[in-house]
């Protein structure tokens, strides 16, 4: 907060140098201020296709490459069938044809079932949420909306190949 006042008080100074006056004046054009009126609309806002993270029930959701810890879900793949484990790939902006941005579509990708051959510890526990999956990803990625998806989750790689997954459904 001092330096920003005594930057202000420089500036405001009648010997202040030309050079940081123009310093300041690229600063402001680069970094609009908090401050300042919107009186000139000169800029639209506007994302670009993808997005780094979306806000969805109280948390927050990102592609695997942006935040790992938030990128696993699970999910409805459609209505009819039963909630799967994924990882988020990307976010993709929806637009209008007037350019308002109308919502997201999550691109995701299931993990695998766990091998007959392995056992699921978690399945004498029915009331706790937590159930193994393989470490492996499907290659093909689901579309969905943000309306099916079904709770966050955490995942920890817990042997080869094995890989729990606990739903962080607040409800």
């Amino acid at each position: 907060m001092a330096r920003t006042a005594n930057i202000r008080r420089w500036l405001r100074r009648p010997d202040c140098p030309n050079a940081i006056r123009v310093l300041k004046d690229l600063f402001d054009k680069c970094f609009v201020p908090v401050s300042r009126p919107d009186s000139r609309n000169e800029f639209v806002e506007r994302k670009g296709t993808h997005r780094a993270y979306v806000a969805h029930d109280g948390g927050n959701l990102s592609p695997f490459k942006t935040h790992p810890g938030n990128s696993t879900i699970i999910y409805r793949p459609s209505p009819s069938e039963p909630p799967v484990a994924g990882q988020i790939q990307s976010i993709e902006n929806l637009y209008s044809c007037d350019g308002q941005n109308t919502g997201v579509h999550l691109h995701v990708r299931r993990h695998n079932p766990l091998s007959k051959a392995l056992y699921d510890p978690f399945l004498r526990f029915p009331h706790f949420s937590a159930k193994t999956y393989s470490t492996t990803l499907r290659a093909a990625e689901d579309i969905i909306g943000l309306d099916d998806i079904v709770a966050p989750a955490a995942r920890y790689d817990y042997s080869h190949g094995r890989s729990v997954l606990v739903s962080l459904s607040r409800q």
